[in-house]
């Protein structure tokens, strides 16, 4: 018997069966809830492998943990969304007028559009779960020990930048041994400062892929010519270490558990006027932040190849990643507005899906 009416055990494994196959189901299993597949099931027909995963957590009571993680692994499938709205996972409660309305999917159009008059109410467990899972992914990075920008790990042990915040080491100017990047550089609620973990780049085959910015984002005119599908603005470097693949213990929160690391959409995300935004970065090359807008984006340029939104940042926070409020990874930060002598009015981030489609055919073993 499934745990609520309404929900059978078939619609859960179909919706399973739909939106995974057996790479995507494993790696789900091992980076989000540090389990193997093979130690679930042994099966090699697909529908069977997902029946035994499926039994192996209810008969464990955490049936809510798979079809969560499921659907946080993979939100934008419709087979997911729907079972975990049917379960009752949908953890949103919107206020109007000071009633409660019916609960909203998160994906819904409009959301976005009207977030501060709906007063949103978020599950604050998984969202603060997922907090401190990317805070411990996002680094400052160095160069002769002194700050250039933010990144933050898609692999074990590879990290994502800006090609612009190490442009003197690509172009061979700078040694690359005179690089590193330091994770868990943060202030703490007693105000006293954890200096963190500093990785250096791996001694020999420390660069994995990379795209230049457009010329003209350097100029006043960044729109003028636009860039190509070929000018991102990244840098996807290989650590000493496989620092995802290891233990860390957050300074004043959770118990230790494996740091983990970032995995890119596969998919585009759609990027709505005034969709929330949010920004973890090491802004003027402090310790780690965290920047919110709820009106955040203006809209997407450049044929999709840039999108623009308020969410705040400083000199520092180039090569960050920027999330929506429910921590899905969207954008790759690189450029404030250069207008001279007038306030700023944009800050501009490269869609990850565009670097995904460009790094996965020769770096995909090195991504998450």
């Amino acid at each position: 018997m499934p745990p609520i009416p309404g929900v059978t055990v078939e619609e859960i494994c179909s919706a399973f069966e739909e939106a995974f196959d057996k790479v995507d189901l494993r790696e789900m299993l091992k980076k989000r809830l540090s389990l193997n597949l093979a130690s679930l099931s042994g099966a090699e027909r697909w529908g069977t492998i997902v029946l035994d995963v499926f039994e192996w957590f209810e008969r464990r009571g955490r049936t809510t943990d798979l079809i969560r993680t499921g659907y946080e692994f993979n939100p934008t499938h419709p087979a997911m969304r729907a079972i975990y709205d049917k379960y009752g996972l949908t953890g949103v409660i919107l206020q109007k007028g000071g009633t409660a309305t019916e609960p909203v999917k998160p994906a819904e159009g409009g959301f976005e559009k009207t977030i501060k008059n709906r007063l949103p109410q978020l599950d604050f467990s998984v969202w603060r779960t997922q907090m401190t899972q990317v805070e411990g992914r996002v680094c400052r990075v160095e160069i002769n020990g002194n700050p250039a920008g933010t990144g933050f790990l898609v692999g074990p042990d590879a990290v994502l930048t800006n090609y612009h915040v190490l442009e003197s080491v690509l172009t061979g100017d700078t040694p690359a041994t005179k690089v590193a990047c330091r994770f868990d550089y943060k202030l703490l609620a007693e105000k006293s400062k954890v200096e963190g973990l500093v990785v250096p780049l791996h001694p020999t085959e420390w660069s994995l892929d990379n795209s230049p910015y457009s010329p003209a984002e350097k100029t006043r005119t960044p729109d003028t010519p636009p860039p190509t599908g070929d000018q991102l603005d990244y840098a996807l470097v290989r650590l000493a270490e496989r620092v995802g693949e290891k233990a860390f213990t957050p300074k004043g929160g959770a118990e230790a558990q494996t740091r983990g690391w970032l995995s890119l959409p596969t998919t585009p995300t759609a990027f709505t006027k005034d969709m929330p935004l949010m920004i973890v970065q090491h802004p003027d090359g402090g310790p780690l932040k965290l920047a919110v807008d709820t009106e955040s984006v203006i809209g997407e340029v450049a044929d999709g190849l840039r999108v623009r939104y308020r969410t705040n940042t400083e000199p520092g926070s180039s090569g960050a990643p920027v999330f929506d409020l429910t921590w899905n990874l969207v954008a790759l930060h690189h450029l404030g507005d250069p207008a001279a002598d007038l306030p700023p009015t944009y800050n501009q981030g490269i869609p990850l899906n565009k670097i995904r489609d460009r790094v996965a055919k020769t770096c995909v073993a090195s991504l998450g």
